[in-house]
């Protein structure tokens, strides 16, 4: 049985737990030697279907765009040489232009498009100009290759597509894509008074709001989310369930059970069915966090021979959520290839804040315009505050040592978007 590094197999440790970054590292030090691999899983999907994936290859155009010299706007197509010899001003016999609208070609003797606007058709055919004078050459006219050349970079690899992604890739003339597999995240809630979303609870009986903002939160990051049952605060029952769960998943999540309570099991579990390699981080909240792996060893199962990542999150809502953004997430980046761009913003405190300076404080705020920029408000204390979650716009991660900070202080916090980032 593998226990957690410095301690023994129920999760209690000896030693100082170490900073989220230092947890990080040695958390991904000991899958690489337990033999996890993080090669990048391609597989092609249609442009069509492509929106939120990350690109495995960069995306170059196959033809330029336009493709031909095109009308800007909706008119006639004339030659500038035409335009000389009748004058601005005049008539144009229907001889000398072409009708054109908004993308068509232009012709190959054309070389200007004068818009509707400033044209008076006649019953000859012809068109009375008004309005223009000395008209410039490629007035109008979109050139080939104006928006992009064919060979040109449209996508690079590792871009989270959108939208405008998407239709620069189409019109590149690409109808599939290469992306990263999305990985799988196996989520299992666990505790004997726990209880599906919707149902009618009895005393003492707690809804699990955890899976559902978990696995939300797994799909904002690209992740496919699969949900188990509640496990019972029953060691067999949860090492049974990780193993199943890991046989098919990239990384598997269990909530709650971390920490050392008669009906805490996640640490001594964890190191049966594969290894804690830490326990307990210098976080606040979350700092009961483990850090571990497990060994599916099901013949068939994609994960059969494989090492898959486990993560303990604790079970208060907002400590939940912190874990996820300090350890998962940066996993799943990973697995995808995402070149995440960073995400910050400046405020200012609207009071002062005092944090413990031994732990990384993340601290939910609103933030409210004000003279200078953003006004940062801090919420309460209160790990269990699933409502700070649905106010706050923003998590302000205070650096260890870092404790006191008066009103006015500028401050950086990382937006909590309502879309995929």
């Amino acid at each position: 049985m593998t226990g957690p590094a410095g301690g023994n197999s129920s999760g209690v440790t000896n030693v100082p737990a170490p900073s989220p970054r230092a947890a990080l590292a040695r958390w991904l030090d000991t899958l690489a030697k337990a033999g996890w691999r993080t090669g990048l899983a391609v597989e092609r999907v249609p442009v069509t279907s492509g929106l939120g994936r990350v690109t495995a290859e960069d995306v170059f155009a196959r033809w330029s765009s336009p493709r031909l010299d095109c009308a800007a706007m909706d008119g006639i197509a004339v030659g500038a040489a035409a335009m000389a010899a009748f004058g601005t001003g005049l008539r144009l016999p229907g001889s000398a232009f072409d009708w054109v609208d908004t993308g068509d070609p232009v012709p190959a003797d054309a070389d200007i498009v004068i818009e509707r606007e400033l044209l008076l058709p006649q019953d000859d055919g012809s068109v009375l100009i008004t309005g223009l004078t000395s008209p410039a050459r490629g007035r109008n006219v979109r050139v080939a290759g104006e928006d992009f050349a064919s060979g040109q970079l449209l996508v690079p690899a590792g871009r989270r597509l959108r939208p405008g992604d998407l239709a620069a890739a189409a019109a590149g003339g690409h109808a599939v894509l290469a992306v990263a597999r999305q990985p799988v995240v196996a989520i299992i809630p666990t505790g004997d008074e726990i209880r599906s979303v919707g149902t009618p609870l009895r005393w003492g009986e707690i809804t699990d709001t955890n899976s559902l903002m978990l696995a939300a939160r797994g799909r904002q990051a690209g992740a496919l989310s699969v949900v188990s049952e509640i496990q019972p605060d029953e060691p067999d029952a949860l090492a049974a369930e990780i193993r199943a769960a890991a046989a098919d998943a990239d990384l598997v999540l269990v909530i709650a059970g971390s920490s050392r309570g008669r009906g805490d099991h996640t640490a001594a579990v964890l190191a049966q069915v594969g290894g804690v390699a830490v326990a307990g981080a210098a976080v606040r909240p979350g700092h009961p966090v483990l850090l571990g792996h497990a060994k599916p060893g099901e013949a068939g199962s994609r994960q059969a021979a494989g090492t898959v990542p486990v993560i303990g999150v604790p079970g208060y809502p907002l400590a939940a959520a912190v874990i996820f953004e300090l350890f998962a997430l940066p996993l799943l980046v990973s697995l995808q290839g995402w070149q995440r761009p960073g995400d910050t913003r400046r405020a200012v405190l609207d009071r002062d804040w005092a944090s413990p300076p031994g732990v990384e404080d993340w601290v939910p705020v609103t933030l409210t315009p004000a003279a200078d920029g953003l006004a940062a408000t801090p919420a309460r204390r209160g790990a269990g505050s699933i409502s700070q979650l649905a106010r706050a716009d923003a998590w302000w991660p205070i650096p260890v040592g870092q404790g006191r900070f008066p009103a006015g202080a500028p401050i950086e916090v990382h937006p909590i978007s309502a879309e995929s980032q």
